[in-house]
């Protein structure tokens, strides 16, 4: 029993990573690929290497978080972590066949959560006065900042138009830049969301943090080679992103994030993600555009049923398996 307990375990463990990297490399290079600056082939290595170098650098504070920071470390032996990380990848699975871009962090949370509120040893003070503030701050004050850069270069008029003359001109300068900021927040997210997958594998000792950190991150990049055509972006549907606004969104999202991890907390990338897309569109189009699109409607409910679904599959299958 044990080794097909392992097995599962692992066998999950690798379609959560896969799935996590599809979802992480479109938003990451979308930009720098749809305008042909980059090919897939040179975007994918660099999205691996920037990965790696977020995983192994800050990855290890979210991953020990996620192992002990909720639920006392004791709590996640193989078994539980194979009931947490199969209810995160089941949540996950909804949300890509209802095309919504998902958090990762909220569901192997709300997946911790159901388990230490089992067993009765969740630590509610970090969520109540640590998680909770993060998660209700930082996708907000991405939609003001990204609100107020784009303002401030939308409609072209003074010194705006003339830096994007000047980016015009210097083309190589704009590609740099879109390059640059890809690759930054591809390294946001091997800082938050690799650890999603590592710390209750490392909780439960199937190995350390550095181990999975260094196990997981090629399958980020098989993920993207992998499921990159069947993830969306929110831009797409909400509003036309080009280069500027794709630049913009990766620096404030990248840099919030990475802040975030650096603390050791996990952060939805997909939140701060998405409101940044919405200040641009509220910036370009005006609140009442924004408000009519039905894919806002969608993501709210989807953001709620997901990690609530996460949670009901680890209740339910403690209630079988236990």
């Amino acid at each position: 029993m044990t080794v097909v307990v392992d097995i599962l375990l692992i066998s999950f463990s690798i379609f959560f990573a896969l799935n996590m990297g599809g979802a992480g490399f479109s938003p990451s290079f979308s930009a720098a690929l749809g305008s042909g600056i980059l090919r897939r082939r040179i975007a994918l290595l660099l999205f691996g290497l920037c990965v790696a170098v977020g995983a192994l650098t800050l990855g290890g504070n979210v991953a020990k978080t996620l192992g002990a920071g909720f639920v006392p470390a004791d709590t996640i032996d193989h078994k539980s972590a194979l009931i947490l990380i199969a209810a995160a990848t089941g949540a996950l699975f909804v949300a890509n066949l209802a095309k919504i871009p998902e958090s990762t962090s909220w569901v192997t949370v709300f997946a911790i959560a159901a388990l230490g509120l089992s067993r009765g040893n969740l630590d509610t003070d970090v969520i109540l006065f640590k998680l909770l503030p993060a998660w209700l701050t930082i996708p907000p004050i991405a939609f003001l900042i990204t609100f107020a850069l784009t303002r401030s270069l939308y409609p072209l008029r003074g010194w705006n138009y003339r830096f994007y003359e000047h980016l015009t001109k210097h083309e190589w300068k704009l590609r740099a830049m879109v390059i640059l900021s890809s690759c930054y927040l591809a390294v946001a997210v091997g800082a938050n969301n690799v650890a999603n997958v590592v710390g209750p594998l490392a909780a439960a000792g199937v190995f350390d943090v550095e181990s999975g950190m260094m196990l997981f991150t090629p399958m980020f990049v098989i993920g993207a080679m992998i499921f990159h055509r069947s993830t969306t972006t929110i831009g797409s549907d909400v509003v036309p992103l080009g280069l500027y606004s794709a630049v913009i969104i990766n620096v404030v999202v990248g840099s919030m994030v990475l802040v975030i991890s650096w603390i050791g907390m996990p952060q939805s990338i997909v939140q701060a993600q998405v409101l940044s897309v919405f200040g641009i569109a509220l910036a370009k189009e005006g609140s009442y555009e924004l408000l009519r699109h039905k894919m806002i409607r969608r993501i709210a409910v989807l953001w709620i049923v997901s990690p609530l679904i996460a949670a009901a599959l680890v209740v339910l299958q403690l209630l079988v398996f236990e």
